[in-house]
């Protein structure tokens, strides 16, 4: 019979992890799995780095960064790199036939082992890309893809990519800090209430399966 495994997950800032449970105790990655006397009154159980290949071990729904969006992924939209490099200590993707089009305020780089995600930029020519990101080592030849039709969140003018139901929620929470800094409580804990309604509505709204509703025991039938 095939021995259970399991595994959990933690977020640190941008980072999300896996674990896995591990029955033995000590620094090295054991990862044994549990037999019917393994934990004891101290529940010798550690959380450990998964030391083997975790296929479909996590799926993540409805997770997005409003940070940014890709406009385009069209050929004439992004470019391969060739390397990249320090540039007066600032981050420099190098490569050829780069776009410098003055709209190219950012751009987001995609297969590097290092630099994935969005970058300011302070400089462009045919060459090379120089960003604000801000970097101190040697040159590293990699291709990586990198995409210049990026709309970013930068200034209070951008529109802030919310659903419909998700912008009613907002209204109520700038209304309780609008009441909280008047000092009306009453209509700050009521705003608040309505904020943290339509958030939970829109929450069970990505529940899948049936919705039943049963009758108790002394409903009228």
């Amino acid at each position: 019979m095939a021995s259970s495994k399991y595994y959990a997950y933690y977020i640190r800032g941008r980072q999300l992890a896996i674990v896995q449970h591990d029955y033995t105790l000590g620094s090295g990655q054991t990862l044994s799995q549990p037999g019917l006397n393994s934990v004891g009154a101290r529940g010798d159980v550690l959380w450990k780095s998964p030391t083997e290949a975790i296929t479909d071990g996590i799926e993540i729904e409805y997770a997005y960064s409003p940070r940014y969006r890709i406009e385009s992924i069209a050929a004439a939209d992004k470019e391969t790199g060739s390397s990249y490099e320090t540039a007066s200590g600032y981050l420099r993707f190098n490569g050829t036939g780069f776009s410098t089009e003055s709209t190219v305020d950012y751009i987001v780089v995609s297969g590097s082992e290092r630099w994935n995600g969005l970058h300011k930029v302070t400089g462009l020519n045919t060459a090379h890309y120089t960003t604000a990101t801000k970097y101190s080592g040697n040159n590293v030849t990699e291709t990586p893809t990198i995409y210049t039709d990026i709309d970013a969140l930068d200034d209070e003018s951008d529109t802030i990519d919310l659903p419909e139901y998700l912008a009613k929620a907002l209204v109520y929470y700038v209304k309780a800090k609008i009441a909280e800094d008047r000092g009306e409580i009453e209509q700050k804990e009521y705003n608040m209430r309505e904020f943290k309604r339509l958030l939970e509505r829109n929450e069970n709204a990505k529940v899948w399966g049936a919705r039943r509703i049963g009758t108790g025991e002394t409903a009228i039938k």
